[in-house]
């Protein structure tokens, strides 16, 4: 270890790991190094068999690679004294997942929670990638991605060490043997053998293929709220976040890009006095992202002795840019203007076709099928829903840290959700082989999709090339405004028939929004951008005849993953339209989804969901409820919202959601989690957005991008499905994280619209509010 992230005990999931998985073969059994037992788990891809097998080596660094056809996902190792440190191929951003995998763990392996300290694995450039090794945080995905591989790991290293105690024990009937508290018991004769001196023996095993899980019924942690083990560090201050590293002989670097998105620099400016050097930073190969084309010198960053002074050089520092070209066609009017007239333009996608912006891309039904039943019906009803692009706003600002020795080495210190493309990124960059290069993935304050993004580690790298010291860059938060990769803003259209029962006779939805993964190198097929579809395709509601499109917008501004991105735009255009068919017809709006759903686990989500929130109970003069139900990530949830006042003064009461994600490991980090998700939603929902003059950004700080305060933060009720009594590993566990966000927004408007009776069909609520006093 060096200095560059303090003295964090081992079990501080602050503590970072620097050492890349090293290769061993599939031949390799394990081996005990100092009393350790190191285990690697190799996982395959049969979703419904034995998902393990384990090869070591004789250490952390030997828990490697194994070959083509396997998956490589986590490793632990077990110390003389017992204790066990699990290392987790994920980064921790405060959704917990690193607790939640440790409890999986301490259930199969049958030791106590609080003995296992968890700590991040560092990425590979090897695929597929190696025990440990940290590879995206994304999509809710750790621990439902994790959780049955966990398990089979976990078991498979309790039956090793029960082996160790059987051979020592020279019986070799498993029945005669019990595990508790990493405590290997031969009941016949009262011995005991703990997990800490069983180690040696057990590396040098052969792991079987699996091992029995531990029966549902006899679940000690799974299922069970414990304290989670990154939250004393933040509270005491140890915690290790980007912004925390400091190396020996550092320099400081404040980023300065272009005032307009597209923009490039026309001359480097001269270097302030005090400061170090003005070095000029490029988009590199395969990071460009809309208007920000690779190649081009859109920023140069100042580097100076500490921090303030050299923010406050580059504040001053005055810089000459060429503006974007088109800049006059670059602004927010243009932007909602060309999505209104893609509501019923475009061109169909053609397979083979450049289909360039503007492509329909019909993803379900047929577009004339679903306008005959529309207009064969009794009653037409149309509406429009616009969303703006929102930024992150993350509280950690992007930063990176990067020691740099030409031909040597290249460390970097990063608060990333995609460690191994920062990997590929600085061998790219630097022309160095990955085995020189070491990644280390510190605590981030809030990632939300941004900080998988490669741009400020990419600028980070090329000034430590330049100036040949360790240094550490920084965006002020005004350039984290300017230049994010925002959530796609989106133009909705839906229009339905109803029948004269009121039953819906036909559904046609088309959203028109920037591609994002158009942005980042993909080709699109016949579906489209699954970002602009997801939540809106295969609805388990009663809708006639149905056609869902996606059209690309031809908006060059950069667009990124956000927490729940799709989900969060046709959520909100689903559910508002649900709401006012339902008000077409004079129906409860619960009860008018209710009849419609034809999915068991979607009632019973939207039941809970309004008994918790009180639905069906008499409110008093004044207030009003509103009510939505989505899916993403393979989770349903369902929100009711309550809200007080008039249409001039008006605030929100109280917040109901219920979720079922199948399996919840710990109930009370899904709580927080979600109740994280209403707060999140709440300020995209009433206040969040970006808009462009010229390509300019006009919102630059949390001043004019206002977010709720603790005297505005509403009561939220939290309300789970029971985990089933046994658990079936071909169901799919779904996501927690991204959940809460989604159908926060169709809540508040319905509630909202119940409330004024006037119904606000563009987000957000108050779009000019500012946040007074700072």
């Amino acid at each position: 270890m060096t200095e560059a992230v303090g003295a964090g005990r081992p079990g501080d999931t602050g503590e970072t790991s620097r050492t890349a998985p090293g290769t061993i073969s599939r031949r390799t059994l394990l081996k005990g190094a100092a009393g350790a037992f190191v285990l690697g788990f190799v996982l395959n891809d049969g979703i419904g068999g034995p998902a393990a097998r384990l090869l070591g080596g004789t250490g952390p660094d030997a828990a490697g690679a194994l070959g083509a056809t396997t998956r490589v996902n986590t490793w632990l190792a077990i110390d003389a004294d017992g204790a066990v440190t699990l290392t987790v191929g994920a980064a921790e951003m405060g959704q917990g997942s690193f607790s939640t995998l440790a409890q999986v763990l301490a259930e199969e392996l049958g030791v106590a929670y609080d003995r296992i300290a968890t700590v991040p694995g560092a990425p590979s450039a090897t695929s597929p990638a190696p025990i440990g090794a940290t590879i995206n945080t994304v999509g809710s995905s750790v621990v439902r991605s994790n959780f049955w591989k966990m398990r089979d790991a976990g078991a498979i290293a309790r039956e090793m060490l029960v082996q160790a105690a059987m051979n020592a024990q020279g019986d070799q009937a498993r029945a005669n043997y019990t595990v508790a508290d990493g405590v290997v018991t031969h009941v016949p004769t009262g011995t005991t053998r703990h997990y800490g001196t069983l180690a040696p023996a057990a590396a040098l095993l052969t792991p079987p293929a699996s091992a029995p899980l531990t029966p549902e019924s006899q679940f000690r942690v799974i299922g069970t709220t414990v304290a989670r083990k990154d939250i004393p560090a933040k509270v005491n201050g140890s915690a290790v976040f980007g912004l925390d590293v400091r190396l020996p002989n550092m320099v400081y670097a404040i980023i300065k890009h272009s005032p307009a998105l597209g923009g490039t620099l026309k001359a480097l400016p001269a270097t302030p006095s005090g400061m170090l050097k003005v070095v000029a930073t490029k988009i590199w190969t395969g990071h460009g992202r809309g208007l920000e084309a690779v190649g081009n010198v859109n920023a140069v960053a100042v580097v100076g002795p500490d921090t303030w002074s050299t923010w406050q050089a580059a504040k001053r520092l005055s810089v000459s840019w060429n503006p974007p070209p088109n800049a006059t066609n670059l602004n927010s009017a243009k932007f909602l203007s060309d999505g209104k007239a893609l509501l019923a333009g475009g061109t169909p996608y053609a397979s083979g076709a450049a289909n360039g912006p503007g492509t329909i891309y019909t993803v379900e039904g047929a577009q004339a099928a679903a306008e005959a039943a529309i207009a064969g019906a009794a009653r037409q009803i149309n509406a429009v829903y616009t969303l703006p692009y929102v930024p992150h706003a993350t509280m950690e600002v992007l930063n990176c840290t990067v020691d740099y020795v030409a031909g040597v080495k290249c460390d970097i210190y990063a608060p990333t959700q995609g460690a191994a493309a920062v990997l590929n990124l600085a061998a790219a960059i630097t022309g160095l082989p990955t085995s020189k290069i070491t990644v280390t993935t510190t605590m981030l304050g809030g990632g939300l999709g941004r900080k998988w993004e490669q741009d400020f580690v990419s600028q980070a790298v090329q000034v430590a090339m330049a100036v040949g010291r360790p240094v550490k860059l920084m965006w002020p938060r005004d350039e984290d405004f300017r230049h994010d990769q925002y959530r796609p803003m989106a133009v909705i259209g839906a229009s339905a028939g109803l029948d004269s029962a009121g039953a819906i006779a036909g559904w046609k939805y088309r959203n028109v929004s920037p591609s994002l993964l158009g942005q980042r190198g993909s080709t699109l097929g016949a579906s489209g951008d699954s970002q602009g579809i997801e939540g809106a395709v295969h609805l388990p509601y009663q809708l006639g005849t149905v056609a869902t499109q996606w059209v690309s917008h031809p908006s060059p501004i950069p667009v990124g993953f956000w927490r729940s991105v799709g989900a969060s735009l046709n959520t909100f255009g689903v559910e508002c339209f649900i709401d006012e068919l339902a008000l077409a017809v004079g129906a409860d709006p619960y009860q008018f989804r209710r009849s419609r759903l034809t999915d068991a686990r979607w009632i019973a989500v939207l039941d809970a969901a309004a008994n918790a929130g009180g639905w069906n109970t008499p409110l008093p003069a004044g207030r009003a409820r509103g009510i939505a139900v989505g899916a993403a990530f393979n989770s349903i949830v369902a929100e009711v919202v309550e809200v007080s006042g008039s249409a001039s003064a008006w605030k929100v009461e109280k917040v109901a959601v219920a979720i079922d994600n199948y399996l919840t490991v710990n109930p009370g980090q899904v709580e927080h989690q979600l109740i994280g998700g209403v707060v999140h939603g709440l300020n995209a929902t009433l206040y969040g957005r970006q808009t462009f003059t010229g390509g300019v950004a006009q919102s630059t700080n949390f001043n004019s991008n206002r977010m709720i305060r603790i005297g505005e933060m509403p009561a939220v009720t939290v309300v789970r499905v029971p985990n089933p009594s046994v658990l079936d590993r071909s169901r799919t566990i779904g996501g927690v994280g991204e959940l809460g966000v989604p159908a926060l927004a169709p809540a508040l408007a319905n509630a909202h619209a119940r409330l004024t009776g006037t119904r606000v069909r563009d987000l957000p609520f108050f779009p000019n509010a500012v946040m007074g006093g700072l």
